[in-house]
């Protein structure tokens, strides 16, 4: 069973319910978040699977009376990862599987493939996406995630325009054979400094009203922005510059819960391109969540 976007609070119930309706003797839970819930259970991180201390452990110990739990460990988009491959030879032992996940995939459909693979036993690991596939061999609950992105709109001063230029034609020019994806992961940073003014400005008393914001790292040392990795559950926070791993925001959902965001939009021409990119990413999550 795939249970998509459920909270913390629900996983527990559905567990024990498995549990008192199979008989079951021994619960793993395969984690890749904190996971707070089922504290009795054989508890292994996502990083510990693949450690030969856990691995021929659980090897051993897991049989037809075991209910694996996997939580939250859509990690890669490798969809042979090694790790997921030593998760696969311990659902080999048994066929009572539990898949919860917030968003099912990480960029594209066929992400969703890797969980599909937990609940058969990776009997259709070379298929790629296909819902007729998934209805017939997977059973899905769901909530579905239904983002939405408003820009802020930030005017930027010529001296921020020509700064933008030199330091465009400084990362071509240095290029070379390094991934050109540093460019934008670079030149987004440029319109940082008039970001920051407008935060501050609105943090001044007469407008502050509480609101967060969250950034790629701590560079702008200020109370009120956070970076991806150290958010807090359950808070709304507006975004002064997107991550630029899929991964980072999922992560980023999966603590907040947050669906609508607030986007601070320099008017430099890789802001608008890293804004059309999560468009995109939210229109595939879209269209991957229609086809279940």
């Amino acid at each position: 069973m795939i249970y998509l976007g459920l909270p913390d609070s629900e996983k527990e119930d559905i567990v024990n319910h498995y549990v008192d309706e199979h008989a079951i003797k021994k619960v793993v839970l395969i984690h890749g978040k904190s996971a707070p819930y089922l504290l009795s259970a054989d508890r292994v991180t996502y990083k510990q699977v693949i450690l030969y201390v856990y691995f021929y452990r659980l090897l051993q110990e897991i049989d037809q009376n075991t209910l694996i739990v996997v939580d939250e460990c859509l990690r890669t988009q490798n969809r042979y990862d090694l790790t997921y491959n030593c998760i696969r030879h311990y659902i080999n032992r048994t066929s009572h599987i539990i898949v919860f996940q917030l968003l099912p995939q990480i960029d594209e459909c066929n992400d969703f493939m890797i969980l599909f693979d937990f609940v058969t036993q990776s009997q259709w690991k070379r298929h790629k996406f296909d819902a007729g596939l998934i209805a017939d061999h997977a059973k899905i609950e769901r909530i579905d995630f239904n983002f939405s992105f408003t820009p802020i709109y930030i005017m930027t001063p010529d001296s921020t325009k020509q700064k933008y230029e030199r330091k465009k034609k400084q990362l071509f020019d240095n290029l070379g054979v390094r991934d050109p994806h540093t460019i934008p992961r670079n030149l987004y940073l440029v319109g940082s400094g008039d970001k920051r003014a407008y935060i501050d400005t609105r943090s001044l008393p007469l407008f502050d009203n509480g609101k967060l914001y969250v950034a790629r790292n701590r560079r702008l040392n200020r109370d009120n922005v956070a970076t991806y990795g150290d958010v807090l559950p359950d808070r709304d926070y507006t975004i002064m510059e997107f991550p630029y791993r899929f991964i980072d925001f999922s992560d980023f959902v999966y603590t907040t819960r947050q669906t609508n965001y607030d986007v601070l939009l320099a008017d430099l021409k890789v802001d608008r391109w890293y804004l059309q990119r999560y468009e995109e990413w939210k229109d595939r999550l879209d269209e991957t969540y229609a086809s279940l």
